[in-house]
């Protein structure tokens, strides 16, 4: 299959697109020397079962690649259906992600660990890919921890309660 691009391709408002879909929303975190670091994301996605891996995407801007990069070593956390502020507070600037308030800790292999989510993986990047304006990392997470409950959605912009069917 050969693609190629043209002059005169469509304007693609993939973002517009996208603000339509509605994503779990998930709190990325790993460790730079000596301080936490994380933030919000809603690309989270199981890639394989076998070897397992998942993937997310960063901005390259993003504050938190250097030691995403850097450590090599990430965990990633569904946040609970009650967990809003928590995921406002990691889409926020960074110097007020990690307040010590109870709601975080270190975990034993020194990646910081959110409380009550309803899951949370951890393990080594797997692999970097660079695209586009965003870098994908996949992990091979060997941690879990299923805790269970109703995850927290994002869509346009905001995060609707899920309702029982």
């Amino acid at each position: 299959m050969t693609c190629t691009a043209t002059t005169d391709a469509p304007v693609v408002d993939l973002a517009g697109a996208f603000r339509t879909v509605a994503s779990s929303a998930w709190v990325v975190t790993t460790r730079a020397p000596e301080r936490p670091v994380g933030f919000t994301a809603i690309s989270v996605a199981s890639v394989s079962l076998a070897p397992p891996l998942l993937s997310f995407n960063v901005s390259r801007t993003s504050s938190s690649l250097e030691a995403l990069l850097a450590e090599r070593r990430v965990a990633v956390h569904l946040l609970a259906d009650d967990q809003e502020a928590l995921a406002r507070r990691f889409a926020a600037p960074a110097d007020g992600r990690f307040p010590d308030d109870g709601s975080w800790t270190w975990d034993p292999t020194g990646l910081p660990a959110l409380h009550g989510v309803v899951a949370r993986l951890a393990g080594p990047v797997h692999d970097v890919v660079e695209a586009g304006d965003s870098v994908v990392l996949l992990v091979r997470p060997e941690v879990t921890e299923v805790r269970g409950g109703t995850p927290l959605v994002h869509h346009a912009r905001s995060y609707p309660r899920l309702s029982p069917i």
